[in-house]
């Protein structure tokens, strides 16, 4: 199962020591959204990420940086879509794929059903009620999504993202997601009380809680093929 994480919204001091330090401990998947972020600001904050981590890099926006600086791919949403990349560069809608990496975020299953193939991972969000955005509340039934992800359709990952927390990964894993993202169980807090120890604390649960779901699966399969 993915582990992703996806900036915080606003700057935070020292943001970018507990994002390298997360990178050392098997973070693979970074999403890199800022509101209201100039090319130039941009470039800045990939800047200060250490070089063998921007391979990891999913941006949201100047898309024209990920090439320059080799990070991962490009993410895109209803506001700005790939076909709206593609227009903006004047490439035809058949062109070969842009990027290594591309991603979409969504809201509902019948979205999911809509898209194509060629994305590596669709956000389906707020799974449960975020954390990072208050009053942003899941309206999503746990059996219709379960119905939905646990068929064997030709469709790309989907991601669980918001109110992801150390107590509904097993939920997440028995409803069938591909990945789960993390946003305000790290950066909410630590905006708050900058406790580096604790930000680093919070993911490595996280990660150790899918390693051992995981292995556990692995485990009842192969018990079930003897």
């Amino acid at each position: 199962m993915k582990l992703l994480l996806i900036s915080n919204f606003s700057d935070i001091p020292n943001e970018h020591y507990v994002l390298n330090l997360l990178f050392c401990e098997g973070l693979r998947y970074f999403h890199l959204r800022k509101r209201d972020y100039t090319i130039h600001q941009m470039a800045n904050y990939i800047e200060q990420i250490a070089e063998p981590f921007r391979q990891y890099v999913v941006l949201h926006s100047h898309f024209e940086l990920i090439n320059e600086y080799g990070l991962k791919g490009a993410h895109f949403t209803k506001k700005f879509g790939y076909d709206d990349y593609l227009l903006s560069r004047k490439l035809p809608s058949d062109s070969p794929l842009a990027f290594e990496h591309l991603s979409f975020s969504l809201h509902s299953i019948p979205e999911i059903k809509r898209m194509p193939v060629f994305y590596d991972y669709l956000f389906l969000s707020p799974v449960f009620d975020s954390i990072s955005n208050q009053g942003y509340n899941s309206k999503f039934r746990t059996q219709e999504l379960k119905s939905f992800l646990t068929q064997k359709t030709n469709r790309p990952e989907v991601i669980a993202l918001g109110g992801i927390t150390d107590e509904v990964v097993t939920s997440v894993f028995d409803t069938g997601f591909d990945g789960m993202a993390l946003l305000g169980y790290i950066w909410t807090t630590f905006e708050r009380t900058q406790d580096i120890v604790q930000a680093v604390k919070r993911f490595k649960t996280i990660k150790n809680l899918i390693r051992t779901r995981e292995e556990a699966t692995a485990l009842s399969l192969a018990a079930s093929r003897e």
